[in-house]
């Protein structure tokens, strides 16, 4: 016997407080001068020892409840020994439909023999079908019905995603303790060694199943392919652009391929490059022309191969005009949205103009138009402007408050309801979140001195981005709605530190600009079965869109409402419009992995064939056997609420004798 949650066991040191109040804690009576009994009424008195007994019986009630209950939290167990003999087998077909099994019609040959092996189950065995890539998918089944199983054996198509056998086991478990039924499990697969799990001991099977790999397609396939396309998804300049391509191959022999790049379907530039054998070449295309508005590109190379389908790569970009930033500052204070322009203005690559405006004639201004809005020293906003501001990042905008003296004095954080006091400590910055989108490749501040910065208490939920050194805040993450803000607590022109005049200044205000016009999320071409964020969250009446590469839309109106995020699962070109921000064209491509054609070695199927217990016990010739930890706590429930109402019962009775006695 044993116990599953052992911790437990630790909480019967309270035992203890019964103990102190029965024996501890009694209450005694002192006893009282009386000049006379007689006039007394005669009762019969119970014997002080038969109380005493009863008073101990009442207190290891308690205690037997008590230590119950913690036993069955506790979760004992007992070890039990069955045989499986008597168990059902469930035959499982599971045909690979990852992107590798398009080469030379593998999928075809893997279905054919799923239905060889169909055909030849005996006319009472149960049957089950799944489909295998990244996932499991059950098509049919556990039912005898051939043709049922054949049906669904005949609908599986190829997808664009990578295949993974410890996902395919970790079905397999749940299966099998779901239906309690002994598993002998077909893999019908090309057995590509990248869909090997990193740990072996991920591929071992239940203890009831035992495991048949039937493997199609050719020991060895050379493949070439185009491996990555690397590009800006954002083109604002065409004599900068720039493409670099490229071509790997696996298990191939030197040669030369031929590398197009297509814009739209219109050729804009080949080269030819040497491959060396099982290696990889670059190719780099530059200033190519891109015409305004998004466009889908492709990266091919030829001749083709066995594998066709991934010798092309897709890929989007964007041509546009720079956006615009609104800078909002106060009282013709434009020594700061001088410092913010020039520092976006040296930072080509954002694709952003900073465009500063008076604070006071902001009412009524279009938000919208911009990519976000920088609120810079506001402490005296506008009930008007502070409401439009924060209808605008509410609806998926964003903005950048910076705090100052005026915010200081006014005491309160814009679109905010947290409070600010002003704090006139020098000291440097303690902590900062590289990690973090907002900041990567901005540095860590070093050597920068803040002299006046604004103290405030961030919400629960927000994300504190930097720190300065006593811990307070410099840079706080807030959400509203589908928008979010970045709060600075301090100035950025050089009165309140000295932080522009420091090499961290201009990457700091680029990264953040990026992050907030909504550059970073996400990159515009993504591996099949990548998941894409559609909102923050679920109540936004703002609706979602996804439009799939067959020109459908994939979201129902429900989900368009509501649904957070979006599996882009097959090859191709996507238009993903997320909840208040502009429309998306994403390129999908198949996951490169299943470029490698190259099969795992047969002593590793051998070994992976006799992980399951009842293969090696088939082999041996025992009796097929399991051990089971087999759980206790519901009876150790039952005798708790036995042991509760013996001690009610008994103790309500002793209670009212003591009463009675009293």
């Amino acid at each position: 016997m044993g116990f599953l949650s052992p911790l437990f066991l630790s909480g019967l040191v309270i035992l203890g407080l019964p103990l102190w109040l029965h024996l501890l804690r009694q209450y005694r009576r002192n006893p009282q001068p009386f000049s006379s009994v007689m006039f007394f009424e005669r009762r019969l008195q119970s014997s002080t020892k038969h109380r005493r007994l009863r008073y101990i019986t009442l207190l290891l009630m308690r205690l037997a409840l008590l230590a119950l209950l913690l036993l069955t939290f506790a979760n004992p167990f007992v070890n039990r020994t069955s045989s499986t003999a008597g168990k059902r087998k469930l035959t499982v077909l599971a045909v690979d439909r990852s992107f590798s099994m398009r080469t030379a019609q593998e999928l075809e040959q893997a279905k054919a023999e799923a239905v060889r092996v169909l055909h030849a189950l005996g006319g009472s065995e149960i049957g089950q079908v799944v489909a295998l890539d990244s996932h499991v998918e059950s098509l049919a089944g556990p039912e005898p019905n051939r043709a049922a199983l054949e049906a669904a054996i005949q609908t599986i198509q190829p997808t664009d995603e990578a295949s993974s056998f410890g996902e395919l086991i970790r079905a397999l478990r749940v299966e099998a303790q779901n239906t309690g039924m002994q598993l002998n499990v077909h893999v019908f697969s090309d057995m590509q060694q990248t869909s090997m799990p990193p740990n072996f001991r991920d591929l071992t099977l239940g203890p009831d199943a035992t495991l048949q790999i039937h493997t199609v397609g050719a020991n060895s396939t050379p493949n070439w392919t185009v491996e990555s396309v690397v590009t800006s998804p954002h083109v604002y300049d065409v004599k900068r652009t720039q493409l670099t391509a490229t071509v790997a191959g696996w298990q191939t022999a030197g040669a030369t391929r031929k590398i197009t790049l297509l814009l739209d379907g219109k050729v804009l530039g080949s080269k030819s490059v040497t491959v060396p054998p099982s290696g990889r070449a670059p190719a780099e295309f530059l200033a190519f022309d891109v015409p305004y508005g998004p466009h889908r590109g492709k990266v091919t190379i030829e001749p083709h191969d066995a594998l066709p389908n991934d010798d092309e790569f897709n890929f989007s970009v964007e041509r546009s005009d720079p956006r615009r930033v609104l800078f909002l500052y106060a009282a013709g204070n434009t020594r700061e949205a001088f410092y913010y322009k020039t520092a976006i203005d040296s930072a080509s690559d954002t694709g952003l103009i900073a465009e500063p405006f008076p604070l006071e004639q902001a009412a009524g201004k279009d938000f919208s138009k911009y990519a976000f809005v920088v609120l810079n020293d506001a402490g005296g906003l506008t009930d008007k402007t502070a409401q439009d501001l924060c209808g605008y990042v509410q609806h998926g905008g964003a903005a950048l408050v910076i705090l100052g003296p005026s915010t200081a004095r006014s005491g309160r954080v814009p679109l905010s309801s947290g409070r600010t006091a002003d704090d006139r400590t020098v000291q440097g910055v303690g902590f900062v979140d590289t990690q973090h989108s907002a900041l990567a490749g901005a540095g860590r501040f070093e050597n920068v001195q803040f002299f006046q910065t604004n103290r405030i208490t961030p919400k629960p939920d927000a994300h504190i981005l930097a720190r300065l050194a006593d811990g307070t805040p410099l840079l706080v993450e807030e959400r509203m709605g589908e928008g979010r803000t970045l709060t600075f607590t301090s100035t950025v022109d050089n009165t309140s530190n000295d932080f522009p005049l420091h090499a961290s200044f201009l990457p700091f205000v680029a990264q953040t600009a990026r992050y907030l016009s909504g550059k970073e999320e996400g990159p515009s071409s993504v591996v099949a079965g990548t998941s894409v964020a559609l909102r923050q969250t679920a109540n936004e009446g703002t609706a979602a869109d996804v439009i799939g590469p067959d020109g459908k839309h994939e979201l129902t109106l429900a989900e368009a409402a509501k649904a957070l995020a979006f599996d882009l699962k097959h090859e191709g070109f996507y238009e993903v419009q997320r909840s208040g921000r502009p429309r998306q064209l994403v390129a999908v491509h198949a996951d490169r992995r299943e470029s490698d054609l190259r099969k795992v070695p047969n002593d590793t199927l051998e070994l992976w064939r006799n992980t399951g217990s009842a293969a090696v016990q088939g082999k041996t010739g025992a009796p097929s056997t399991e051990t089971r930890p087999f759980s206790l706590w519901r009876y150790f429930m039952i005798l708790v609420v036995v042991a509760a109402l013996v001690e009610s019962i008994f103790g309500s009775r002793y209670l009212k004798e003591a009463r009675q006695s009293a």
